[in-house]
């Protein structure tokens, strides 16, 4: 056996999938492996599944920040699961275990691809993109439900691609898309209008409306069906909140709206095959492949500089800061070959249906960007960024193959060919290896949030609960009171903000009186960095507001941090109590 031959393992795709699924899961993992835990949410899903531990109850009550966690219990299953079965410290053990979920979407990608363009290389490549695509990456590291539910929805649709052919997978269909039902109302949303735009590109090249058109029209009415039931009648903050929200109707009239867009579209497309059975024309691009990358890349770059130098994001109420927009760059041109490869997506017809899929996430995209909506435009960029994958692998591919190719025209020079060889695949390694160096920067940077949580927090919520009333109101930022409400205190349900920035206590007396602040849970994060109160709503700290802690009627009653080496802190945390008699006394004085 000579050496191409022993080494000739290193070109099955199996291998190589392996490979990127660890990888995956390693860039997902970075967070809770290198903070005590990690998540701005990550105290409620904490919070609920310590509860469904203690009450044996699949759906708990709640009353914490927000509404509808409770009724999404597929994450929160899984880590109780393990919890009772492995002994361990469940505040350790989630967030180690959502990363694994996230990761674990690469080989299921991996088939999609496969099943759509029959193209082993695409598909690996599709799915090593993914594997390091920031915006999934991010969200995928969460211990969160949409990290479960980006898991069954991906799964779901690989079932889906399948059934459209073979009926015999309508069971595991059936079930996948059962647990993602039971997993995330958002992502669930998302799987409903992928699969419908798929459905319609489907029809339209087809020659005729046959039996399997009737069944999948029927899985996608039942699908949608369930899931308004569950969300009318069991997650009902859904069904009366976000969809009100999102195009502001009676949630009953947009029930019917999908249902006219469903059938309508159908019988559409049905009409049409009976007057014109001819198949759409492929028509080819008329901009070259390198043109079409250069201005999707500065169309892009453009419009990130708008929110830059002149506008907030929207919903995030911010400009994008220098850093970050510095650190976007790599996901700019990864975004770009997406575009520039778009194209070729239409050679196939498995192509055409990753564009439908594309389109319909597109679409709800630009309506979240247009109008006043409950559709964060920013949450759509990890569902979004998944069939993007596909054509930008495909511009990868498609370059190499002409490189390849270009190396037996006559008129090429050997020092041509070997520039050639190297150049391309080069560039490729840098862009797969700079997307994944700026996953965490780049939001980091954004100074919107941050949301590591440091040993001496845990260390000041497990110390108050033996010394300060369970009664007590505590504030602090979202972060860090999602886990002072699972320990069961009461918080300020992100209502603070002069508490943050007022430089002495009567600028934010009134705050404190009104939500009847007891306590305060401060650590280096909100002192250095941000305090993240809630969506949209981030404030700084300066040297003034902080100090006024260290004076009355401020008392520090505990106070904990970790050191390096060298004796220098890394992290800290300070929990002081507010002296309410102290305020009213100085307030009734000055009355006087």
């Amino acid at each position: 056996m000579n050496l191409r031959e022993k080494l000739s393992f290193l070109h099955l795709p199996p291998l190589w999938l392996v490979v990127v699924t660890l990888l995956a899961i390693a860039l997902r993992s970075i967070p809770a492996w290198t903070n005590a835990a990690w998540g701005n949410d990550l105290g409620i899903y904490y919070g609920i599944t310590s509860s469904m531990i203690k009450t044996q109850h699949l759906f708990v009550e709640y009353n914490g920040w927000g509404s509808s966690y409770q009724f999404f219990p597929v994450l929160y299953l899984i880590a109780a699961f393990l919890h009772i079965v492995t002994g361990l410290d469940l505040l350790w053990l989630l967030p180690k275990i959502a990363p694994i979920i996230g990761g674990l979407t690469i080989p299921i990608f991996y088939l999609i691809v496969l099943e759509l363009l029959r193209d082993k290389k695409v598909a690996l490549a599709s799915s090593a993109l993914l594997a390091i695509a920031p915006f999934h990456v991010y969200q995928t590291s969460h211990a969160a439900p949409l990290t479960a539910g980006h898991f069954f929805m991906l799964l779901s649709i690989y079932f889906f691609i399948r059934h459209l052919k073979n009926r015999r997978f309508v069971l595991p269909l059936i079930l996948s898309t059962t647990l993602l039902i039971f997993s995330h109302h958002l992502t669930t949303y998302f799987y409903i209008i992928s699969i419908t735009a798929m459905f319609f590109v489907d029809i339209l090249y087809r020659e005729k409306i046959d039996r399997k058109v009737i069944l999948t029209l029927t899985y996608i009415f039942l699908t949608s069906t369930l899931a308004f039931a569950y969300w009318a009648l069991i997650a009902k903050p859904v069904f009366y909140n976000f969809m009100r929200g999102g195009i502001h109707l009676p949630p009953q009239y947009t029930v019917l709206l999908y249902y006219l867009i469903l059938f309508g579209g159908f019988f559409a497309l049905w009409i049409r095959k009976k007057h014109s059975k001819s198949i759409l024309e492929n028509k080819r691009s008329v901009l070259s492949f390198k043109l079409r990358l250069s201005i999707a890349f500065f169309i892009l770059l453009g419009v990130e500089s708008i929110f830059v130098f002149l506008l907030n994001v929207p919903k995030i109420n911010a400009k994008i800061p220098i850093n970050a927009f510095l650190y976007s760059i790599p996901i700019i041109l990864l975004l770009s070959l997406s575009v520039a490869g778009f194209p070729f997506l239409k050679r196939t017809k498995g192509g055409r249906l990753i564009a439908g899929w594309s389109f319909a996430i597109l679409t709800s995209l630009l309506y979240a960007m247009l109008f006043d909506t409950v559709l964060y435009p920013d949450r759509h960029l990890e569902y979004l960024i998944v069939p993007l994958c596909v054509p930008a692998a495909l511009a990868i591919i498609e370059s190499l193959r002409e490189i390849e190719a270009s190396f037996h025209l006559p008129h090429r020079t050997e020092r041509h060919r070997r520039v050639a060889k190297i150049a391309f695949p080069a560039l490729a390694v840098v862009l797969i290896l700079s997307n994944a160096a700026v996953i965490y920067p780049a939001v980091e940077t954004s100074n919107i949030a941050d949301e590591r949580i440091s040993e001496p927090c845990i260390n000041a919520i497990r110390w108050m609960e033996g010394n300060i009333s369970i009664g007590s109101v505590v504030a602090s930022d979202h972060r860090l009171s999602m886990l002072i409400w699972a320990a069961g205190f009461n918080i300020t349900m992100g209502k603070t903000n002069l508490t943050w920035t007022a430089e002495n206590w009567s600028g934010c007396y009134e705050e404190f009186k009104e939500l009847n602040v007891s306590y305060i849970l401060i650590d280096d994060i909100m002192r250095n960095e941000v305090v993240n109160v809630g969506v949209g709503e981030s404030y700084y700290m300066s040297n003034e507001s902080y100090e006024k802690f260290s004076k009355e009627p401020f008392e520090l009653i505990y106070r904990n941090a970790t050191l390096n080496n060298m004796g220098e802190e890394i992290h800290w945390a300070e929990v002081y109590a507010v002296n309410m008699s102290y305020i009213d006394q100085h307030i009734s004085n000055q009355e006087k």
